[in-house]
């Protein structure tokens, strides 16, 4: 007969590898490249994540306007928000 001790079992419930919240959810998006920017007048320096060099570009120069791009290198990161659809407009 095999006897059920409690405290055994939590503990061994506990030592194994712990799963945050997160792991349950659907997986992060993550981008291809990580750009960096500065502005070195305004003292604003930005890194954007993006799934192509020029979103991740722009994803930059849209948190520093007048910034120039550092540099843009190839870099899983995670995307912070899936971007809209795009709205096309008609002029006059």
């Amino acid at each position: 007969m095999i006897r059920f001790f409690p405290a055994l079992g939590l503990a061994v419930a506990m030592a194994g590898t712990p799963v945050a919240a997160a792991d349950l959810a659907r997986p992060v998006p993550t981008g291809r490249f990580r750009a960096t920017c500065e502005d070195l007048g305004k003292l604003c320096f930005a890194q954007a994540c993006g799934r192509d060099q020029i979103d991740a570009a722009l994803g930059c120069r849209a948190q520093c306007p007048s910034s120039a791009v550092m540099s843009v290198v190839p870099d899983p990161c995670p995307l912070v928000a899936a971007p809209g659809p795009v709205i096309l407009r008609r002029r006059g």
